[in-house]
């Protein structure tokens, strides 16, 4: 879902992080969320002092809430997207807190906010066949940032449980690709 908002850095996305937590302050929600697409790869890419494109939305998945429809609702009125079963791979029990997930430090109450590794972001724009992923994995320093073997690692891993792994319009069968490209 895309709206008339645009992301253009981290600053605005933990803005918007912010806004939402207060709100499940005055609803006493809880909840742990994981931020995907472009605004994980934004918040990911300023922390390491590189740039990415601005995102139009914050996706998201729900790791925990106290109240799982209230939370969602939340989240639904405050214009953050649920990607929930949208991403085929990786698969959600691979969101780890502690060992592929980071929580965002930041002044939130009601919220913990983590951001998957970088390999793992990755991964979601590979087993993509959107034009836009490609043209991340292909413009962005996204591949140059991860850690080579452990994206081959987790690529080969994730090809196994592939539904369609004869489509070659799948960013992933271009991977080869993307690092000559990129000089990796």
């Amino acid at each position: 879902m895309y709206s008339n908002v645009t992301y253009k850095d981290s600053d605005a996305i933990l803005d918007k992080l912010l806004e939402f937590d207060y709100h499940c302050i005055q609803k006493q929600l809880t909840g742990k969320i994981v931020i995907l697409g472009g605004s994980g790869i934004l918040l990911f890419m300023e922390a390491m002092n590189d740039e990415f494109r601005p995102t139009r939305d914050i996706d998201v998945n729900i790791l925990s809430a106290s109240d799982l429809v209230g939370f969602r609702n939340m989240l639904i009125s405050n214009g953050i997207d649920i990607v929930g079963g949208v991403s085929e791979l990786p698969p959600q029990e691979d969101y780890i807190v502690g060992e592929n997930l980071h929580r965002i430090d930041s002044d939130f109450e009601a919220i913990e906010v983590y951001v998957p590794s970088i390999e793992m972001l990755a991964c979601t724009k590979l087993f993509s066949k959107r034009s836009k992923d490609y043209d991340d994995l292909t413009q962005s320093n996204l591949l140059n940032r991860c850690d080579k073997e452990k994206l081959i690692e987790m690529v080969e891993e994730y090809k196994l449980y592939m539904l369609n792994p004869n489509d070659t319009a799948i960013n992933v069968h271009e991977l080869l690709h993307f690092f000559e490209l990129r000089g990796i």
